[in-house]
Parts: structure tokens; sequence; C-alpha cells
């Protein structure tokens, strides 16, 4: 029962004063844990105003937090994990402000979800050009009201996917784990079902846009060596520094392992890394000790300062 089904109890008459003051009170002295429970979070304020609640982080990044069902949502992987991907997130900051050193920088997130690292990126470096790109309609309207909350004009949001093909595909989508949305039903989750997205190719995308990207972000659930091939062109020509997800049981639902991303761009001269106390590990093979989920790739010439050395 929640609150206003108490309160409607009381009103009503079938529930007494005192009933209905202790059941309130359960509930609202959950506002005096939370101001403990937040302290060791990336969380430093939860705001509740005009019938929304918006928690704000450390960086000053606000997100807007009215989805009831999505258990997995960002706001509350921060307040349940004290942080979203911190090492991961970490790096890829460390890394692009050496970028912003050299000027201003492009940056494109595709599967943006609900704008973590888009917003994020966009409140640290107010001179990058941010382009978030959601396919899945309901996760796109959410990633519409942060960047409206937190009022970035250097973030432009696209309701649209990426594959090797451009037209209209499937997204298995399930509304209380919307962050594991794909074109395949990975999880095999039955409430999971198929929405229809428009999605393009990266390099017909970037030659209509006319857009220059120096920084990618890539978490597609499995299907990332698609968005790649899509966009060959663009790495080729660009060589932007690519942030992404690489995990052996989505790319086996995509039919591949994740090596073949390793051969793709290592035929483009990228070498791949991962974090492992706090600096850069070289990856030549994925094998099943792998723990790391997130990958960066970096070109050997246009990143070589970027990069230790060889071991």
């Amino acid at each position: 029962m929640n609150m206003q089904d108490i309160k409607n109890q009381f009103r009503s008459g079938s529930m007494t004063k005192a009933d209905y003051v202790e059941a309130m009170h359960a509930i609202h002295k959950q506002l005096i844990d939370y101001a403990a429970f937040i302290q060791p979070t990336d969380v430093t304020r939860i705001e509740i105003a005009e019938g929304r609640v918006v928690l704000t982080c450390a960086s000053g990044l606000k997100l807007q937090y009215d989805d009831p069902l999505d258990q997995h949502v960002t706001p509350l992987t921060l307040l349940n994990f004290d942080g979203y991907e911190p090492e991961d997130s970490r790096m890829l900051f460390r890394l692009m402000a050496d970028l912003a050193g050299t000027g201003p920088f492009t940056f494109l997130d595709i599967g943006a979800n609900v704008g973590w690292y888009a917003l994020s990126v966009a409140l640290r470096f107010p001179a990058a050009a941010v382009h978030a790109f959601e396919p899945v309609p309901s996760t796109f309207l959410n990633l519409q009201k942060n960047l409206a909350v937190n009022g970035l004009a250097n973030v432009r949001a696209h309701n649209l996917g990426f594959m090797d093909e451009a037209g209209q595909v499937a997204f298995y989508f399930d509304p209380g784990i919307s962050g594991r949305t794909s074109t395949r039903n990975v999880a095999d989750d039955p409430a999971a079902l198929p929405v229809a997205c428009a999605v393009t190719r990266l390099d017909d995308l970037v030659q209509a846009e006319g857009i220059a990207p120096d920084v990618l972000k890539v978490d597609v659930e499995g299907a990332e060596l698609a968005v790649f091939r899509g966009g060959l062109e663009t790495l080729r020509r660009h060589r932007p520094l690519v942030f992404t997800e690489m995990l052996r049981k989505w790319a086996a639902r995509f039919g591949y392992h994740p090596d073949a991303i390793l051969g793709l761009f290592a035929e483009l001269g990228y070498r791949c890394f991962f974090v492992q106390d706090g600096r850069l590990a070289e990856l030549e093979r994925m094998t099943e000790d792998v723990a790391a989920t997130n990958f960066f790739f970096l070109h050997g010439e246009k990143h070589q300062g970027l990069q230790p050395p060889r071991s």
C-alpha cells in the first residue's frame, strides 16, 4: 500500500488517526535514512519538488527519477552502488581532458539510455559538441527530461540507433531493465517485447550531419560489432577514441566473439585497453579470465600520447 492509499483510507474513515500517523511515520522516517545513505555515494542531493524527484551528483549533474518500473535506471544505480562505472568513467574523463587540451572535441554517445555519459561529458567539457543517440522512444523521453533539467546547450539528442544497415529494427525492451535493450533478446527475458526503432549506419549519419567525431562511446548490448562495421569509414578517416562495452555472453547472441572487434580495430591501427588499478592495461585477446566489460581503443598514431608503452 502506497502513501496515497494510506491517506485515502484515513480520509474515508477506514483507518484511525493513530494508525494513520503510525503508518505514515514508517514511510516518512526514510527521509532521514536517505540523508545518511547517500553520504558515501556520488549523489550529493535528492530534491522532491514540483511533482518530481531529481538527484544531483558531485559533478553537478542532475538526473530526474520518475520511472517506477525500471529497477536498473541510472539514478538507482548511483544509489545502490555508490557511483556509475566509477573506474571506467574516471579514465574516460581523464583521456577526454587530454583531448580537450588540444581544443574542442565532438563526442558521440551511442546507446545513451537516459544520458549519464553524454550529460556528464557535456557538463565537464562545455566546449565539447555532444550527440546522444537512444533508439527506444520511452527511454529517449527520459533522456530528454535529463537534458532539460540540466539546461545544457552543447548536447543534441537523437531518437536513433545504429547497425550496419539502415531501416526499422525491432529492439527487445523490458521496462523493468531498460539498459538491457538490444536487437536480440539477449537474456531470454519473457518481459522483453519488440519495439520498432529507427537505425542507421554511423558512416551515413556522420556524412549527413557533417560530424567529425573525436570520441565514440558504444554500449548496445551485443550489437557493437554491427555498429563498428557500419562505421568503418568513420573509424578510418577520423580515428576517434572509442570507449565500448564488450561482453562475451551478449556477443554470442549475435554470432560472434569479441575478438572479432579486436581484430577489426587492429586492422585500423588501434590498440585495446581496459582499466586495471587505475591505469590502462593492454588487451590483445578476450580470454575467459578477462573480467573487464568496458574497453578503450586508442589509435596507434593519433592517440600515441594517451597510451602506455608496449610491454
